[in-house]
């Protein structure tokens, strides 16, 4: 069923953007068969053989050395070149060990978040992360999380100077805990030196509220805020339908309310994101929902292209080595700025 359901949106994607090429990585025989199948038959499409898949139960670590399954393979696609990006909805874990093996971290950056997109009040997305990589941070990966947000955002979401905020549970700097009183700190003072639009705290409240461009935390929160988030789509599909079931008046105030509602629940959809960028590997490399629809793969696979188009990578390096000046600067004790 994943591997349809991926050949599917596949397919759905060349529809939908020009120059587009896929590369499907998995059990020849088995894609071929499928494909045969359906009849499809695209000159964009080709297929590299790995004999093994990764299961979402299998360790992240033991996988990613494993040369011969799809995930270790398509990432050396694009460690080697011949891809410009890498799409999976298979094991986070393993997907993000692999980058790390295979392509490597940026220089200067310890820590890769994935970055998630949230509806706002405003109708544009909210950027946040970590959504999970890094469970336990320092307030100085809290700091390359900022960095790394709003070079993305500039970027791909074509925000001019993204207004980026540290989640917390006060908008005054000394309100959190230790690490993000610290994380504060740390970010105002070096926001100027590296570019970011550094707008403070921002509490719960405001997650949806379109009051900044990127919001930055470490995975632990960013994990439960996600799913969380993702749950209220059912919630809000779910009353609808119920409430619609109620009288013949309220059918019909939900007949006039419809479209609006409507459009509030497709920006709950996370099919309608897509996926999230694993940041600072030296690639690009998108991770979907283990439980994508094939709307949502195709918007991955979209998302991808975009961020090779814009070519995302140099964009970070150049953020990136931002980073090292500093830390260069912290070298004497005189000038130290940035505390681990």
């Amino acid at each position: 069923m994943g591997m349809a359901l991926n050949i599917d949106a596949t397919v759905d994607a060349i529809s939908k953007s020009q120059n587009l090429e896929v590369i499907l990585v998995g059990r020849r025989e088995e894609i071929e068969g499928y494909l045969a199948k359906k009849h499809y038959g695209f000159d964009e499409l080709s297929i590299v053989d790995a004999k093994n898949v990764v299961s979402m139960h299998d360790n992240p670590i033991s996988a990613a050395r494993d040369a011969d399954n799809s995930i270790s393979r398509g990432i050396s696609l694009v460690r080697d070149g011949s891809a410009d990006a890498f799409v999976s909805v298979g094991n986070t874990g393993a997907i993000a060990a692999a980058a790390f093996m295979r392509l490597g971290r940026l220089p200067n950056i310890e820590r890769t978040p994935i970055l998630g997109v949230f509806p706002s009040m405003t109708g544009k997305p909210t950027a946040v992360l970590d959504m999970g990589a890094n469970v336990d941070c320092r307030p100085t990966h809290l700091l390359t999380f900022s960095m790394l947000g709003a070079v993305y955002v500039e970027q791909i979401m074509e925000r001019e100077n993204p207004k980026v905020a540290l989640l917390s549970i006060g908008e005054e700097g000394n309100k959190g805990n230790a690490t993000t009183k610290e994380a504060h700190s740390i970010i105002s003072k070096n926001a100027e030196k590296l570019g970011i639009n550094f707008i403070g705290n921002i509490e719960g409240g405001d997650i949806l509220s379109g009051k900044a461009d990127v919001i930055v935390c470490d995975g632990f929160i960013g994990n439960i805020l996600l799913k969380y988030t993702e749950s209220i789509y059912s919630l809000v599909k779910m009353l609808f339908k119920k409430g619609r079931r109620i009288s013949f008046l309220s059918l019909i105030g939900g007949l006039l309310l419809y479209p609006s509602l409507k459009r509030t629940i497709k920006d709950f959809n996370y099919a309608e994101y897509g996926g999230a960028p694993l940041l600072g590997v030296d690639g690009n490399v998108v991770i979907g929902h283990g439980t994508s629809s094939a709307k949502a793969i195709t918007n991955a696979i979209l998302l991808a292209q975009q961020m090779a188009l814009a070519k995302l990578p140099q964009s970070m390096l150049k953020a990136a080595e931002k980073l090292g000046e500093l830390k260069n600067e912290n070298k004497n004790p005189g000038n130290r700025v940035v505390r681990s």
